[in-house]
């Protein structure tokens, strides 16, 4: 090899040399790619060749950062084997507290249209320091005419130093107090050692006395030892009534009947206590019939969710019956029921106005609505119904204007208590045929002569 190719050689791979450098200083890549535009309203400190990550691997690098419609507009040369769709977000994030800034991107997902070479995305607005130090100072100072916590702690603070100041004041003013609190401590200690040793020199002058009493207690100890063992053995009747098993079966058959015994004048007293009476007037106004009809009875309560109930309705003369037009009601008709209570509902069953039948009453609001002063633990608004002659095929009527009956009797209305003694209510009767209103007043009294005598009677049966 001669001088001139040995040269020539040494010049070509100085320019290769050179120009392997050159494509690293100016970020040469020869793969493929494509560009994308991001647009932000504050790219904080991005610069060209700033690079672009996506989940932490670099995807692409800055190429160009102008200004664009008073927004920042970034040209991002991306990795052509990466992919970002259109519902891609990107956004400015930092390295480290204060470390290089660089582009973190979200590709988007592959249901989404496909970004393609010169297509712009709209980026994040990212939070600055200079953002949140302006955001802690409206915090300590306020804003907007609302006092920050600056004034907040300042008051604080003047709050802890009147405090403190407080109580070294109270500790000045007070420290003879405490210094004569300490030097009696001193002295009831003092006093307490003189006890002890007047006590020591007491039970050793009384030594004697002392052994004594202990050989007594002894003695009794002994004695009752001896007891316990014979009451052990079953001697004696206290022994018996432990040991013996027939004693201890007598013993339980007794208790059992004491408590069968102060059950039984439990449930006798009851029966003075509970039982309850209750005189029942009510006066129905039928303006549909020109009439008025008034009902009387009584009500035997033995227990709270029970009662009897036994009454007449619409009293009268038996001449004046259907003399109304329009009136279709019989006279001196007879209700004797058995009424229960299951929580908010009261069932009725017996014969209403002279007819095998059953009845409803409902409190809708008894637990959140009671009546308190009322003589019964029903609620103040009551909605009743009552079905009765089942069987009913007849005629009624005043002469010339009788109509036929073929249907149950079926009543509905409600009442409402307004005092202990007084009821309101309205109803509609005979609701399949004839269907009259009425508006009714209910009196109801309690008559504990009539109680009294009741409980004599149960307990006499």
């Amino acid at each position: 090899m001669n001088q001139e190719t040995k040269v020539g050689l040494f010049v070509l791979a100085g320019l290769l040399i050179a120009g392997l450098g050159i494509v690293k200083v100016t970020d040469v890549h020869f793969q493929d790619t494509y560009r994308l535009y991001l647009v932000f309203k504050d790219v904080q400190g991005i610069r060209m060749k700033s690079l672009i990550k996506i989940s932490g691997v670099e995807v692409g690098r800055v190429k160009k950062v102008e200004l664009y419609q008073g927004q920042a507009k970034i040209t991002a040369e991306m990795n052509g084997d990466v992919p970002v769709y259109a519902d891609a977000r990107v956004r400015v994030r930092l390295i480290g507290f204060i470390g290089t800034q660089f582009i973190d991107m979200i590709p988007g997902a592959p249901e989404s249209p496909r970004l393609k070479d010169g297509d712009t995305i709209r980026g994040d607005s990212p939070r600055s320091i200079n953002d949140l130090v302006e955001k802690l100072a409206d915090l300590v100072e306020g804003k907007g005419g609302k006092p920050g916590i600056g004034e907040d702690l300042a008051k604080t603070v003047r709050n802890v130093r009147s405090i403190t100041d407080a109580l070294n004041e109270a500790i000045g003013s007070q420290k003879e107090e405490l210094s004569e609190i300490v030097t009696n401590f001193h002295q009831f200690t003092e006093d307490l050692k003189g006890a002890a040793s007047d006590l020591k020199e007491v039970t050793a002058s009384n030594k004697e006395t002392v052994r004594e009493t202990m050989e007594k207690l002894r003695s009794i100890l002994e004695r009752l030892d001896t007891i316990v063992a014979s009451v052990q053995k079953g001697e004696g009747a206290a022994g018996r009534l432990i040991s013996d098993k027939e004693m201890g079966d007598e013993v339980k058959k007794t208790v059992t009947h004491l408590k069968q015994t102060a059950e039984s004048a439990k449930d006798v007293l009851a029966r003075f206590t509970k039982f309850r009476t209750f005189w029942e007037l009510e006066l129905r106004a039928a303006p549909g019939a020109n009439t008025a009809r008034g009902d009387a009875g009584v009500r035997l309560q033995p227990r709270e969710n029970k009662y009897y109930y036994l009454g007449v309705h619409n009293a009268g003369d038996r001449k004046d019956e259907f003399r109304d037009a329009g009136d279709y009601e019989k006279k001196n008709t007879v209700t004797a029921v058995l009424g229960k209570e299951f929580g908010a509902v009261t069932l009725e069953a017996g014969a209403i106005r002279s007819s095998a039948g059953i009845g409803l009453k409902y409190y809708p609001f008894k637990e959140i609505w009671p009546a308190k002063e009322a003589v019964d633990g029903t609620g103040k608004l009551e909605l009743n119904a009552q079905a009765f002659e089942f069987g009913r095929d007849e005629t009624r009527g005043r002469a010339g204007q009788e109509r036929k009956f073929s249907s149950p009797q079926l009543n509905l209305g409600t009442k409402y208590k307004v005092n202990r003694w007084m009821r309101v209510g309205a109803a509609v009767e005979d609701l399949t045929e004839a269907r009259q209103y009425n508006l009714s007043t209910h009196l109801i009294f309690e008559d504990r002569d009539l109680a009294y005598l009741f409980g004599f009677v149960s307990f006499a049966r």
